[in-house]
């Protein structure tokens, strides 16, 4: 396990003194906003440190970018939470954040495996590169986008997040405090009116054959 930062006992007193400090304000009475100050101060000292365990933790699931920001957050989450019950845990915070980083990490590595698997359109479904008479890629995108805007509100956003901006099922649903069920059911409906809908059954007439073609 990876537990190298803040290193020593300098990084360690700073800690104990920020909990010492947190303990201190509760007993007081001082005020939420004082508490969520050093809160804030005690988990941002380990928020790189959070970020190169997840890194290298999951490095087989070549976590993004975003991917490690969530496992950030979650971990101060979990902190917080923790926090709320104990302020002594009978060892440093470091190994404290180490901890609760590898099962975050875990957690993530759970949620990647049951991701559903992503849409696909059928072979039928793509444009023949050989047919003179076919739309290009921009004429379709452009027919697809009209189409969208012409869904339910939610399907309209759900279905532009997840094929125009590339956004994913669980950052969509997040975004609209949604379960991710909410959003794989409005996708799959939105599709569906798609494929079944005037505009791509005449991108689909056009890269038919016509009569007597081979």
């Amino acid at each position: 396990m990876n537990r190298d930062a803040p290193r020593g006992t300098a990084g360690e007193d700073q800690d104990a003194a920020l909990l010492r400090r947190l303990a201190l304000v509760r007993e007081r009475n001082d005020g939420a906003l004082r508490e969520e100050t050093i809160l804030a101060e005690l988990l941002g000292r380990h928020s790189q440190n959070i970020r190169r365990i997840a890194a290298y933790s999951a490095h087989s699931l070549q976590p993004s970018a975003a991917d490690l920001d969530d496992i950030v957050n979650a971990v101060f989450s979990r902190l917080a939470v923790a926090l709320q019950r104990k302020l002594d845990f009978g060892k440093p915070f470091r190994y404290v954040v180490a901890d609760n980083t590898e099962w975050e990490v875990t957690d993530f590595a759970r949620r990647c495996k049951r991701r559903e698997p992503e849409v696909y359109l059928a072979p039928e479904d793509f444009p023949d590169p050989a047919a003179p008479e076919s739309p290009t890629l921009t004429e379709e995108a452009t027919a697809l986008y009209a189409r969208i805007l012409e869904l339910g509100d939610r399907d309209q956003k759900f279905l532009s997040e997840r094929m125009l901006l590339g956004l994913a099922p669980e950052t969509i649903a997040e975004r609209h405090g949604v379960r991710r069920g909410v959003v794989d059911t409005a996708t799959s409906r939105a599709l569906k009116v798609l494929l079944g809908s005037d505009a791509v059954e005449d991108v689909r007439k056009l890269r038919r054959p016509s009569e007597g073609e081979v």
